[in-house]
C-alpha cells in the first residue's frame, strides 16, 4: 500500500512471472521484496538498472519520486507525506493433521512526515493474512479510508493480530531468519539476494562457490590465541633464560680465562723473582770458589818470589866476578857492547819489516776493497768515478809511503760518494713510505670490500657488534644494466647517501648511535620513510635502480623519485627536477654541475668491480714496492760496504817513521856485523858469551820476580775486590731470597715441584741468566695482557648482557672484580630455572597444539569434509541436461597450504611420533605450525589475506565449475574461471543460474532431513534476457530440481518463452497524468493483473 504507485494486495504462487513494458514498475515489486527481506540498509533498489542502481530510495518509493526536479531544485514527490506498507505473505505447506496452511506476513510500516524529514519505521510479522481493514479505518470527515496511527497499528498487530512489531531493523531480520520464521540463513540470504536481482554474468567462479556456496565457518581462534600468546610467551621467556644462561656461561668462561692468565702471570712473576734468586745465589758461588782459588794463588806466588829473588841475586854475584875479569881487556868489553847492539838492532829491523808488510797488505786489502765499491756504485748509476778509479792505482805503487798518502784523497772522495748516495737513499725513502701509505689503504679498502662497504664505517660495526642487524644504503642498492652510461653520475648525486644505515631494529639502533661519538654515518628511520611526500616519477632517475629492500626503496624514491634524466641542459626546464647526461644538476634554485665519479661503488655490481681495481691496483702498488726497497736495500748494502770496510775513515797503519827508518837500520846493522868481525877472537868470544849467559840469566829472574810481584799486587786487588763483590752477592742473595719467599707466599694453587720443573726448563732453554729472566718477563707481561683483554672482554660481555636483559640492571654490577653473582645466576639457571622455564614452555606448547588439534584443525577437517558433501549433494542437484550441457562443480587442492593439509588430515604428531618422520617432513610440519600460528596471531588483521584464509578451509581448495558436454568424457570439460570471459552473454546467463541456485540452495540448507520447513523464494530481475528457449526450459528444470520457487521480471516479449513454466503470471500497468499547463506529473498508479495461462497460450498459437 502507496509503494511507489501500487495500492494493492499481489497473490503469486510457485514459478511466478512478473511481466509488462519497461517502466510498468516491475523493478519496484522485486524491490518491495528485498525491502522486506533484507531491510533498508542491505537492499540495492533496482539492481538491474546500469550500475549500482538507478537512484531510487525508500523515501522515493514511499512519497512516489517522480525523477523530477521541482523549482527549488529539490527531487519532487507526489506524496508530501504518508504511510506505506509493503509486507510478503508466506503459506507453509501443509502437515499432516492440518486442514489449513500456516501464513506469516513479514513486512514494515513506513511513515515520512515530509519529503525532507526523517521517515520513521516499524517492522512488524503476523501469523496470518492481512486485510486492508488490519491497518486502514474509514474517516468519514475525509469520506475515505485513512491508516491507523501507529499507536494504534502497534497495539492492534500484536494484540488482536498475535504478532510482533519491531523499531529495530536487525531484531526483525534476526527473528525472520529464526525456525519459528522463515527459516534461512540470513547471512548467506544477504549477499546472495542483491546478486541473484541483478543477474549479472559471472567472471570468477572460484569466489561465487567461497562467498555463496560455501558456508563462511572459520574456526573460533580467540582461546587458541591465548594459548599461542601463551606459548609464546613461554618461549620467549624460555629463550630469555637460554640467553641469559649462554652469556652468563660465556662471562664465567671469560672471567676463568683471566683468572687463568692471571695465575700464569703471577707464575711467570715468581719465576722471574726464583730465577732472580738462583742466579744471585750461583754468583754468590761462584765468587766464592774464585776467592778461595785466588787465596790459593796467592800464597803459591809468594813462594815463587822467593825463589825469584834468590835466584837473582846469585846470578848478580856471578855476573860480578865475569865483569871484573872483562874489565881488564877492553877489547872484550867493546866487542860485548858492539854484540848487545848488534842483538838491538835486529830486534829493531824485525820490527820494521813486521811493519812495511802490514802497511803492504792494508794497501792491497784497500785498494781491491775500493774497486770493488767503485764497481758496485757504477752498477747502481753513480758517475764521475774515473779519478776515483785513478787514485786507486796509486795505492798498487811499490812506494808504501807515497801509497799512504793517497788514502786520504781517496777518504775525501769516498765521502762525496757517501753524500751523493745518501741524497738517493732518502729519495727512496720516501717513495717507500709513499708506496706503504698507498698500500696500507688498498689493503683497508679490500678489508672493507670482504665486508661489504666501501669505506670505514664505525657506527656499522658498532651495530653489528651488538646484534642488530642493518645494512649500507650503497649495499642493497643496484643500477639497472641500461642505466650504465648515468652510474658515474648517480655515483656522484648519492655521494653523501651511499653510507647511510638502513636497521631492521631503529630504536635499539639509535641507542648504539647516541654512544658513538666518533661515528658520521646517516641513520635512517624506516617508519618516517614511509611518509613520502610525492610518489615518485615515471622514468624519473628512480627508475634507473633495481631495489629489493623496502626501506631502501622509499628512501631512494625520496631521493631520487622526482628527478628526470634528460640527454641535453636545454631540456632542464622541462622539469621540476632534472639532471644532464653531461652532468648538469637542476634543483631548484641551484643548477650544479656534476663531475661524473671515477669510481662505481653502489651496489653489488660496483663492490665487486671496486674490488677488481684495487686488487690490481695493489699488485702494481707491491711490484713498484718491491723494485724500490729491491734498490734501497742495494743502496744501504753498498753504504754499509765502505762503513764495514772502512773506506772513508781507514785506520791507516801507524808506520810512516818506520818505512823512514828501515834503509838506515839495515846500513847500521851491516857497519855492527863487520866491526864485530874485526875484535871477535875464540878466547874473546868465549868470555863474551859468558857474560852474556849470565847477564841473560840474570835478567830473566830479575823479570821473573818483578813479573810476580805484579801477580801478587793484582792477586791481592782481585781478592780485595772479590771480597767486596761477594758480600754485596751475599746481601743480594738474601734480598732476593727474602722476595722469592714473599712472592711465593702471594701463589697459590702452584705446587714446589712444578715450579721446580719451570725453572729447569728455563735453565736447559736458555744459555743465560738475563735470558732466562727476560723469557719470564715477557711471559709474565704476556700473560697479563692476556688477562686484561679476557676482562675487557668479560666487562664488554657484561654491558650486551645488561644492555639486551636491561631488567638485571640493578642486579649486576659490570664492573665487579670477582664473578661470584654471575656464576651463582647461572648455576641457578643451569640447575633450576631453565628446566622449570623448559617445563613450562613444553605444558605451553602441549596446551596450545591441543587446542590446535581440537579447535582448529579438527574444525578445518569437518569443514572440509562438509564442503566435499556440499560439492556432492550440489552436483547431484545440478546433474542435468542445459542444451547440451552439465555443469559440475570441481575442487583440487591448493597447493599454498600443502604444508597445513598434513596436519590437517593426520593431525598434529605428537612427541614420540615425530621421531618417525625425516628432516625434511619434520621441517614442513614446523613450518605448517608457524603459519598456523601466525595467521592465529594476526586474526583480528583484516589485511593480512595470507592469515585470513589460512584459517578459511574454502581456501584450501581451488574451486571452479566445469562446463561437460553431454555424452563426452571429463577431458571434453571446460573451466568456467578460464572461459567466462570469452563467452557470449547467454552462454554466461545458464553457467550464471545454476550457480545461483545453488547459492539459494545453500541459503536454505538450514533445516537437515526432516527438520524445520525452510524458505525457497529466489527472486530474479532482467532473467534469461540472453538465453534461447530451450536453454531456459532447461534451466527452469533445474530448478525444480533443486525445491525452489522463482519470481522473476521480465520483459514482455519473453513471455512466449516462459509461459509454459510458469503457474503464475501478472502484468504490470501504470497510468500516469500531467499537469495541463506544466506539463509536469501529478499522478502516477502502478496496478498488475493476473494472466490467464490459458488465454495467452492459444493467442501465442
Amino acid at each position: 500500500m502507496n509503494w511507489y504507485g501500487y495500492r494493492q494486495f499481489i497473490d503469486i504462487s510457485g514459478l511466478s512471472l512478473i511481466t509488462g513494458a519497461n517502466g510498468s514498475g516491475k523493478s519496484a515489486l522485486l524491490d518491495l521484496i528485498q525491502f522486506v527481506m533484507l531491510g533498508e540498509n542491505l537492499s540495492r533498489f533496482n539492481k538491474a538498472a546500469a550500475g549500482a542502481g538507478s537512484g531510487r530510495t525508500l523515501r522515493g518509493y514511499c512519497l512516489c519520486d517522480t525523477n523530477t526536479l521541482g523549482r527549488d531544485g529539490q527531487e519532487r514527490y507526489l506524496r508530501t507525506s504518508g504511510v506505506t506498507i509493503a509486507a510478503l505473505e508466506f503459506q507453509f505447506p501443509l502437515l499432516e493433521g492440518e486442514t489449513e496452511p500456516r501464513r506469516q506476513t513479514w513486512g514494515a510500516r513506513i511513515e515520512f512526515d515530509s519529503p525532507t524529514g526523517k521517515g520513521r519505521t516499524l517492522w512488524f510479522t503476523v501469523p496470518t493474512r492481512l486485510e486492508r481493514s488490519d491497518f486502514l479505518r474509514e474517516n468519514p470527515l475525509l469520506g475515505g479510508e485513512e491508516f491507523l496511527p501507529e499507536d494504534e497499528f502497534r497495539v492492534h498487530f500484536k494484540r488482536d493480530l498475535g504478532g510482533e512489531t519491531w523499531e529495530h531493523q536487525r531484531t526483525y531480520l534476526e527473528e525472520m531468519r529464526q525456525s519459528s520464521g522463515l527459516h534461512f540463513d540470513r547471512e548467506q540470504m544477504n549477499k546472495t539476494l542483491p546478486k541473484a536481482m541483478a543477474f549479472q554474468p559471472e567472471s570468477n567462479f572460484e569466489a561465487f562457490i567461497r562467498d555463496y556456496l560455501l558456508e563462511a565457518g572459520m574456526p573460533d581462534v580467540r582461546a587458541v590465541k591465548e594459548s599461542v600468546d601463551a606459548h609464546r610467551r613461554a618461549k620467549e621467556r624460555l629463550d630469555k633464560m637460554r640467553d641469559q644462561h649462554v652469556r652468563l656461561t660465556k662471562i664465567g668462561e671469560l672471567h676463568a680465562v683471566a683468572a687463568k692468565h692471571r695465575r700464569e702471570a703471577a707464575l711467570w712473576t715468581h719465576l722471574r723473582d726464583a730465577l732472580a734468586h738462583e742466579e744471585a745465589s750461583e754468583r754468590l758461588q761462584n765468587d766464592q770458589t774464585k776467592l778461595r782459588t785466588l787465596v790459593e794463588e796467592n800464597k803459591n806466588n809468594l813462594l815463587a818470589r822467593k825463589e825469584a829473588v834468590s835466584e837473582r841475586d846469585r846470578y848478580r854475584e856471578q855476573l860480578d866476578e865475569v865483569r871484573l875479569v872483562v874489565g881488564r881487556d877492553s877489547q872484550i868489553a867493546r866487542l860485548s857492547e858492539e854484540r848487545e847492539k848488534l842483538a838491538k838492532l835486529e830486534r829493531e829491523l824485525t820490527t820494521l819489516r813486521e811493519a812495511r808488510k802490514v802497511a803492504g797488505q792494508f794497501l792491497r786489502d784497500y785498494s781491491q776493497d775500493w774497486r770493488d765499491w767503485l764497481r758496485l756504485g757504477e752498477q747502481l748509476g753513480l758517475e764521475s768515478l774515473e779519478e776515483c778509479f785513478n787514485l786507486v792505482e796509486v795505492l798498487n805503487d811499490t812506494d808504501e809511503a807515497a801509497a799512504l798518502e793517497t788514502v786520504a784523497r781517496l777518504s775525501r772522495e769516498g765521502s762525496r760518494l757517501q753524500d751523493q748516495a745518501k741524497v738517493r737513499l732518502t729519495e727512496l725513502e720516501e717513495a717507500i713510505r709513499r708506496a706503504e701509505r698507498r698500500e696500507a689503504e688498498l689493503v683497508r679498502d679490500l678489508e672493507n670490500y670482504q665486508k661489504d662497504r666501501t669505506a670505514s664505517a664505525p657506527l656499522l660495526e658498532a651495530l653489528h657488534e651488538a646484534g642488530v642487524k642493518a645494512q649500507a644504503f650503497g649495499r642493497v642498492i643496484e643500477v639497472k644494466p641500461s642505466a650504465e652510461s648515468w652510474w658515474p653520475l648517480l655515483e656522484t648525486l648519492l655521494a653523501g647517501e651511499r653510507h647511510s644505515i638502513l636497521a631492521e631494529n631503529f630504536d635499539a639502533a639509535w641507542e648504539v648511535a647516541q654512544r658513538i661519538s666518533s661515528a658520521d654515518e646517516v641513520l635512517l628511520n624506516p617508519a618516517e620513510l614511509g611518509k613520502a611526500e610525492a610518489k615518485p616519477l615515471r622514468g624519473s632517475l628512480r627508475d634507473f635502480f633495481e631495489v629489493k629492500h623496502k626501506a631502501a626503496s622509499a628512501y631512494l624514491d625520496r631521493l631520487l623519485g622526482q628527478i628526470m634524466p634528460v640527454e641535453h641542459p636545454t631540456f632542464l626546464d622541462e622539469h621540476e627536477r632534472a639532471l644532464s647526461r653531461d652532468g648538469w644538476l637542476k634543483d631548484p634554485p641551484r643548477r650544479v654541475l656534476l663531475k661524473p665519479a671515477k669510481e662505481l661503488t653502489i651496489g653489488e655490481e660496483g663492490l665487486r668491480r671496486l674490488r677488481e681495481i684495487r686488487e690490481k691496483e695493489i699488485t702494481d702498488v707491491r711490484h713498484e714496492l718491491s723494485g724500490i726497497r729491491r734498490e734501497r736495500n742495494d743502496w744501504r748494502s753498498w753504504l754499509d760496504r765502505a762503513e764495514k770496510r772502512n773506506l772513508i775513515h781507514p785506520e791507516i797503519p801507524k808506520v810512516a817513521h818506520a818505512l823512514q827508518r828501515l834503509p838506515e837500520a839495515e846500513r847500521e846493522r851491516n857497519i855492527r856485523e863487520e866491526t864485530i868481525k874485526l875484535l871477535s877472537t875464540p878466547e874473546r868470544e868465549k868470555a863474551v858469551a859468558e857474560l852474556q849467559r849470565l847477564e841473560s840469566d840474570e835478567r830473566g829472574a830479575t823479570e821473573r820476580a818483578v813479573r810476580l810481584d805484579e801477580r801478587l799486587k793484582a792477586v791481592d786487588q782481585n781478592i780485595r775486590e772479590l771480597r767486596d763483590r761477594a758480600g754485596a752477592a751475599e746481601d743480594d742473595e738474601s734480598r732476593l731470597r727474602l722476595e722469592r719467599q714473599l712472592s711465593r707466599a702471594r701463589l697459590s694453587g702452584v705446587l714446589d715441584d712444578e715450579i721446580a720443573d719451570y725453572i729447569t726448563k728455563a735453565r736447559r732453554q736458555f744459555s743465560s741468566w738475563s735470558k732466562r729472566i727476560e723469557a719470564s718477563i715477557e711471559a709474565a707481561s704476556s700473560e697479563q695482557n692476556r688477562a686484561a683483554e679476557a676482562i675487557r672482554n668479560r666487562d664488554d660481555a657484561r654491558r650486551e648482557f645488561l644492555l639486551v636483559h636491561r631488567e638485571m640492571a640493578e642486579v649486576f654490577d659490570p664492573d665487579d672484580e670477582d664473578n661470584d653473582r654471575y656464576d651463582q645466576r647461572c648455576r641457578e639457571l643451569g640447575e633450576q630455572e631453565l628446566d622449570r622455564f623448559q617445563a613450562e614452555a613444553e605444558r605451553a606448547r602441549a596446551e596450545w597444539e591441543d587446542r590446535l588439534q581440537h579447535q582448529v584443525l579438527d574444525v578445518l577437517r569437518d569443514k572440509i569434509n562438509e564442503a566435499e558433501r556440499t560439492k556432492r549433494e550440489l552436483n547431484k542437484a545440478m546433474l542435468h541436461d542445459i542444451g547440451g550441457i552439465v555443469y559440475q562443480i570441481v575442487s583440487h587442492r591448493d597447493r599454498a597450504h600443502s604444508a597445513i593439509w598434513a596436519l590437517v588430515e593426520k593431525g598434529l604428531p605428537s612427541g614420540e611420533d615425530m621421531g618417525l618422520f625425516n628432516s625434511a617432513q619434520r621441517e614442513e610440519i614446523e613450518k605448517a605450525k608457524e603459519e598456523l600460528m601466525a595467521a592465529i596471531e594476526s586474526v583480528d588483521n583484516p589485511d593480512d589475506k595470507k592469515g585470513q584464509r589460512a584459517l578459511d578451509y574454502r581456501f584450501y581448495h581451488r574451486w571452479d565449475i566445469e562446463a561437460r558436454p553431454s555424452g563426452k568424457g571429463d577431458e571434453a570439460a571446460i573451466s568456467l574461471n578460464k572461459s567466462a570471459k570469452k563467452q557470449s552473454g547467454g552462454e554466461n546467463q545458464a553457467p550464471f543460474f545454476v550457480a545461483t541456485l545453488a547459492a539459494f540452495h545453500r541459503v536454505y540448507d538450514v533445516g537437515g532431513r526432516g527438520g524445520q520447513p525452510t524458505l525457497g523464494l529466489v527472486v530474479m530481475d532482467e532473467a534469461f534476457s540472453k538465453l534461447s528457449g530451450d536453454r531456459i526450459d532447461d534451466c527452469l528444470a533445474l530448478a525444480r530440481n533443486f525445491g525452489l520457487q522463482l519470481v522473476m521480471a521480465f520483459p514482455e516479449d519473453r513471455l512466449p518463452t516462459m509461459i509454459e513454466h510458469a503457474e503464475t503470471v501478472v502484468q504490470c500497468r501504470v497510468e500516469r497524468g500531467y499537469h495541463d499547463k506544466t506539463g509536469a506529473v501529478n499522478h502516477i498508479e502502478n496496478w498488475v493483473v493476473r494472466v490467464n495461462r490459458d488465454r495467452l497460450r492459444e493467442i501465442l498459437s
